[in-house]
């Protein structure tokens, strides 16, 4: 049974989160988009506040997105059903710098490749789309170079995909394998986050921001001038604004009960080959915490947003056979995107998060999070202030006119339907693939995998590693296994 009050096994994220995509699917036939409707928020908080500028506004017209509202306030409820908010803990300084300029560079890569994590990995990948496959390839050697950054800067600690006090708590007592879990509970001990002024700044300026988006959506519509308020409650109504913060409420929860994310996920195969041969050099040289290498030898990131993926693959293959839905997200790949997904394989992981993840631990009250929202909103202008430049230079590097997979083998319908079941079979074969791994990997049951959280794994893997040694070390002291607890000559 599922708990409000405990974190939740990671797999369920991927059904939350296709449940919210699928949703979306329903009413728009496209998956969720989320970093167009963040800029367009900001359009509309300088319309506001600097009517006579338009460094955000020439490029997009204000607007709401409730989406992103709801996955904030969805995290949020997480935070006050299990009793604990993530702000209390203290990062180091050169951590919220990095997480500062990784919102910035991210964000102008979403740009470049008109879309972010969540439109090519949970949308994309599900469409066919040809652009996001090779978006795939880009953003991973960036992403891998970011973590290995971190650890060059001695933070890689920092890197968890959940904060949870009591297991941070458990590392500081017990250390061991967890002892990196414990720095952030022993850095914590005298902070108080009511009283960080650049927390309270940040987050005032964030209610404004937001509340901007909500109040002008109520006076806005897309017949005043300059206000294209495309989702406006004058113009969608309330039941279609109901609905789009409900997509974002599940999603936001599903992800805040279990850490889930794009970025990791997509990272976990590879890491979790090092850490099947070599994981004392990512404990002891690279310094990453227990928790996240269990979650990556476990599969668990790749579990979850591979069921994301064939739930609404699934979706969209319906639509597209059975209603004539044209396959959505349909773009040329480009040089141009496959450079901004670079530029947000860098972000995301110095941010700790991907877009969608970014605004879960905004309402988990994560620091990090908090720090990357101003340089997300900055992170636009580099394309606003120069759109002509940027779209003109895509143009010009065109790599492909080819847009999703099954067109790759031609128009013919029947053949074009057999590529994308031929598709789908690979995406449920990878997701088997997963979990039959992490089951190799970790030594848990599937029952083990499918019921507890990954913080709850994690302490369990690390008592029966250490069990298990010291069952190896008696083994080797009495390879005869005579029974030291009884007199020698008694046994004699």
């Amino acid at each position: 049974m599922l708990s409000l009050r405990k974190q939740w096994p990671f797999w369920i994220s991927g059904v939350f989160v296709g449940v919210a995509e699928i949703m979306n699917y329903i009413v728009l036939h496209k998956p969720i988009g989320l970093t167009t409707g963040l800029v367009e928020m900001t359009a509309a908080f300088e319309q506001t506040v600097a009517p006579g500028t338009n460094w955000w506004s020439r490029a997009y017209d204000p607007n709401v997105h409730w989406i992103i509202i709801g996955v904030v306030i969805g995290a949020w409820l997480v935070t006050r059903a299990e009793g604990e908010s993530r702000g209390w803990v203290k990062y180091p300084v050169k951590e919220l710098v990095l997480a500062f300029v990784g919102g910035f560079v991210f964000s102008f890569g979403t740009r470049l490749a008109h879309g972010c994590t969540t439109h090519h990995f949970l949308g994309g990948l599900s469409s066919m789309s040809t652009a996001s496959l090779l978006y795939l390839v880009a953003i991973l050697p960036a992403g891998f170079f970011t973590f290995y950054l971190m650890a060059k800067m001695g933070i890689g600690h920092v890197f968890k995909g959940q904060e949870n006090r009591s297991t941070s708590e458990y590392g500081a007592k017990h250390g061991g394998k967890m002892a990196l879990d414990g720095l952030a509970f022993e850095a914590s001990k005298n902070y108080n986050p009511k009283r960080d002024w650049l927390r309270i700044s940040i987050l005032i300026f964030m209610f404004a921001f937001f509340g901007n988006a909500i109040v002008g959506s109520f006076v806005y519509g897309t017949n005043d001038g300059l206000y294209g308020w495309n989702y406006a409650i004058s113009v969608i109504g309330w039941g279609m604004m109901l609905w789009f913060l409900l997509i974002g409420i599940v999603a936001g929860v599903g992800m805040a009960k279990t850490g889930f994310g794009t970025e990791c996920a997509f990272m976990t195969p590879e890491i979790s080959m090092g850490l099947e041969h070599k994981e004392n050099f990512f404990e002891k040289v690279w310094k990453i915490p227990g928790s996240t290498r269990f979650m990556f030898r476990s599969m668990s990131p790749f579990t979850a947003i591979f069921i994301e993926i064939l739930l609404l693959w699934a979706a969209i293959m319906i639509g597209w056979q059975f209603f004539d839905i044209k396959l959505p997200l349909g773009m040329n790949p480009t040089w141009v995107l496959l450079l901004g997904a670079v530029f947000q394989g860098f972000g995301s992981v110095a941010m700790i998060g991907c877009e969608i993840r970014t605004y879960m631990r905004l309402g988990m009250g994560y620091m990090t999070a908090i720090a990357a929202f101003p340089g997300f909103l900055l992170g636009y202008l580099p394309y606003t202030l120069y759109q002509d430049f940027w779209e003109d230079l895509a143009r010009d590097t065109t790599i492909s006119r080819i847009k999703h997979v099954p067109d790759l083998f031609g128009h013919n319908p029947t053949i074009q339907a057999i590529a994308g079941l031929a598709y789908g079979l690979l995406i449920a074969y990878l997701l088997y693939w997963s979990i039959k791994r992490g089951m190799r990997l970790t030594g848990f049951s599937f029952k083990d995998l499918m019921s507890n959280s990954n913080d709850d794994l994690t302490m369990k893997y690390f008592d029966q590693s250490v069990a298990g040694k010291s069952e190896q070390s008696d083994q080797k002291r009495n390879p005869g296994n005579v029974d030291l607890s009884r007199p020698v000559n008694e046994s004699i």
